[in-house]
């Protein structure tokens, strides 16, 4: 190691804005905390307050700002080629291997991710993908530089086996590990805090209630073949077809619509308003209190990877509204495709169907898809274990 404790790096979108990628931030500090109790912890990001505000007083983490005028261009600048050199390793964490917009580094990390493979080799700081996925690739140039990237790294491991298998169609040759995305062991918050919550935003409890989750994306990931209709008409697709569906059910349901990314807030109170449902937004809460809310939930249906994530490892039972192909994919792992509902198919009828017969075997759908949400549990502990005992030898006493 390079320094009395071991140091490590966390490249990934870290400014809070994602609920998900916050979630996936907080089980890495956690998990790794408990492994390795004396490591520090960097965290390269826009908005370094969050990370020092919300995890600080817990962890032995810095957030590194990566603002412009830091000489940076997203992840790649002087702040993060400093923390490399400081540090042991750098996990590549969460859906940042991609390459759509590919040329601007204002939105896409594996532009900036390619030019810090060379700095990473310099320093001897390991680099590691840390139960990353990747994809879409739909240029010669994202696959060619993603290839060079991931084998660059000196232990590799993929969140889900479409990641893994679409490795191996790029060109990786090195081992690719299966694991589990970190965000299924993101720690819940208790009841008391539940409770402040719900009473803040005006949940009945003692209601059943339906959790959903809608992207202003709506169908950008999607090839055109699969594009629907505008916002305003999807919102409205989807109102109605809630509405019918909870009157279709006996006692029906409060809707409670989960804005995970503050892009999404507007579509989120515009769908609240329409269904007579209430939003629980991170732009107010972090993500383990919106997971304690799913967790409430009788029923989940969500278009963000990792809203439908959050949602299934706190139990609740999923629909996947398939807005981009990372959620087919997961709702493939599930054995659940008969709740991935492609967009470009999308109808009030089959809405209002798989709603309603979900409503009725949502038992079965929790046993179903807990079975597989387990293991993935499993899979996201292993990867601490697997990096720690790569590059953090115990006998060292760490």
């Amino acid at each position: 190691m390079k320094n009395k404790n071991p140091v490590i790096t966390l490249l990934g979108s870290n400014s809070g804005n994602n609920a998900g990628d916050a979630a996936i931030l907080a089980a890495i500090l956690d998990i790794l905390s408990e492994i390795l109790p004396r490591a520090e912890f960097l965290v390269p990001t826009t908005k370094p307050s969050f990370v020092n505000e919300n995890y600080g007083q817990k962890f032995n983490v810095k957030g590194i700002n990566v603002m412009p005028w830091t000489g940076s261009l997203r992840l790649l600048g002087i702040p993060t080629i400093k923390a490399l050199k400081r540090s042991d390793c750098a996990l590549i964490c969460d859906g940042i291997i991609f390459d759509k917009k590919l040329l601007n580094p204002a939105f896409n990390f594996l532009i900036t991710l390619f030019f810090l493979i060379p700095f990473a080799k310099i320093f001897n700081c390991k680099l590691v993908c840390y139960s990353t996925g990747i994809g879409p690739f739909n240029t010669k140039l994202g696959r060619f530089m993603a290839r060079i990237l991931i084998n660059s790294c000196d232990l590799i491991m993929m969140r889900e086996r479409d990641s893994q298998r679409l490795c191996e169609e790029i060109g990786v040759t090195k081992e690719v590990i299966l694991t589990g995305d970190a965000a299924f062991i993101n720690k819940v918050s208790d009841d008391s805090r539940l409770e402040e919550v719900v009473k803040a935003e005006k949940i009945n409890l003692q209601s059943p209630l339906f959790g959903i989750n809608i992207t202003s994306y709506i169908d950008q990931w999607l090839e055109k073949e699969n594009r629907v209709r505008s916002k305003e008409e999807f919102i409205a697709l989807l109102a109605r077809s809630i509405n019918r569906a909870k009157s279709a059910v006996p006692g029906g349901f409060m809707p409670i619509i989960f804005s995970t990314h503050p892009m999404d807030l507007s579509c989120a109170e515009d769908l609240a308003r329409d269904v007579n449902g209430r939003v629980v937004s991170n732009t107010k809460y972090l993500s383990h209190d919106l997971m304690a809310v799913m967790k409430r939930c009788s029923l989940f249906m969500g278009m963000r990877f990792h809203s439908l994530i959050l949602a299934s490892a706190v139990e609740s039972p999923i629909i996947g509204l398939v807005y981009a192909p990372k959620v087919r994919s997961y709702m493939r792992l599930l054995e659940s495709e008969d709740l991935s509902l492609e967009m470009g198919r999308l109808s009030e009828d089959i809405l209002v169907d798989t709603i309603v017969a979900a409503w009725e075997n949502r038992a079965e759908l929790r046993t179903r898809q807990k079975r597989h949400v387990d293991e993935l549990k499993n899979g996201a502990r292993n990867a601490a274990t697997l990096l720690c005992d790569r590059f953090f030898s115990p006998k060292i006493g760490f």
